[in-house]
């Protein structure tokens, strides 16, 4: 017998109280398993890290894209695998590794002899001041504008929980009509003997960036081996209508002046005056100075579909 901790997200958008007791009496049938509450991101990625002390064989995550980001980083680079029951709005990274959208599917697959697969994850050493601090991201993380729009839709949580997909495209389109269109290029990309300069870098490293409701949204049609960089120059408004249609409709987004598309990028490095906003798996993690994002082959270990 296992032993299996639940880490859940209560204000996640399609949590309940009764799924979650489902969940419970599902893996106690063949797992030793624990539920936890952490109050904060803080607080769930300690509660995961407890529970990899503990010698748990999978820790589940149960809510949105948020809680799964903040339990992977205390399991990457160990032996226990990553569990996800999806309640979120999107839920992208349940729809990356083909895990059901429903509850019982999504524990079964957990309960009952599974697949662990084993992936790569994109590592972020992100320098402020004196202080350095390391992050880790399971299907995306960017500079400037994605990370101001992520800012701006956290900024109204409820609308956030309440409209998902068409919250954050009402925030991109508030941040690109308003204050990033003002923005000059500020920060120095580089890739290998590559150098840009720019107001944003956008990182895709799975076959879609993310999802805007059931449209996968993505650089370039081709798969990235292991990262894709998207680097832009500086966003004009008079090209918002062409960057989103280019996107929905899965065009080559470097096709729109300014913009450059690096592939088999394995490590890229930036350098921002002044300091630029990050994200990873749409979680804001503050304005930076600079720092890295390197690719981190089979370092995280996930039951998946």
């Amino acid at each position: 017998m296992q032993r299996v901790v639940v880490i859940a997200n209560p204000v996640a958008s399609q949590f309940t109280g009764g799924s979650h007791r489902d969940v419970m009496s599902q893996l106690a049938k063949y797992h030793d398993v624990h539920a936890l509450w952490p109050g904060s991101a803080v607080e769930a990625t300690a509660a995961a890290q407890g529970a990899v002390d503990e010698g748990a064989s999978i820790v589940v995550a149960m809510g949105g894209d948020g809680i799964v980001h903040h339990v992977a980083q205390a399991l990457i680079g160990t032996e226990t695998a990553l569990g996800i029951v999806p309640t979120g709005t999107t839920n992208v990274v349940a729809r990356l590794f083909d895990i059901p959208a429903r509850t019982a599917k999504a524990t079964k697959l957990i309960a009952r002899p599974h697949q662990v697969s084993t992936i790569g994850t994109a590592r972020l050493d992100l320098v402020r001041g004196d202080t350095t601090t390391t992050h880790h991201a399971i299907f995306a993380c960017g500079f400037g504008l994605d990370a101001e729009v992520v800012r701006a839709a956290d900024s109204d949580p409820y609308r956030k929980y309440r409209f998902g997909s068409i919250h954050y495209a009402r925030s991109a389109l508030r941040v690109g009509l308003a204050s990033h269109a003002g923005t000059k290029p500020h920060v120095t990309f580089v890739h290998d003997a590559r150098t840009a300069t720019g107001t944003s870098a956008l990182i895709q490293f799975r076959q879609v960036y993310t999802y805007f409701g059931r449209v996968g949204l993505r650089f370039i049609e081709q798969p990235p081996e292991p990262m894709t960089v998207l680097v832009m120059e500086r966003l004009r408004r008079r090209r918002i209508p062409s960057i989103m249609f280019n996107a929905l409709s899965h065009r080559d987004l470097d096709r729109i002046k300014g913009f450059t598309t690096w592939e088999h990028v394995e490590r890229l490095e930036l350098d921002a005056d002044p300091p630029v906003a990050a994200q990873a798996d749409g979680e804001g993690l503050g304005l930076v100075d600079g720092g890295s994002v390197e690719w981190a082959p089979d370092s995280l270990r996930i039951v998946s579909g």
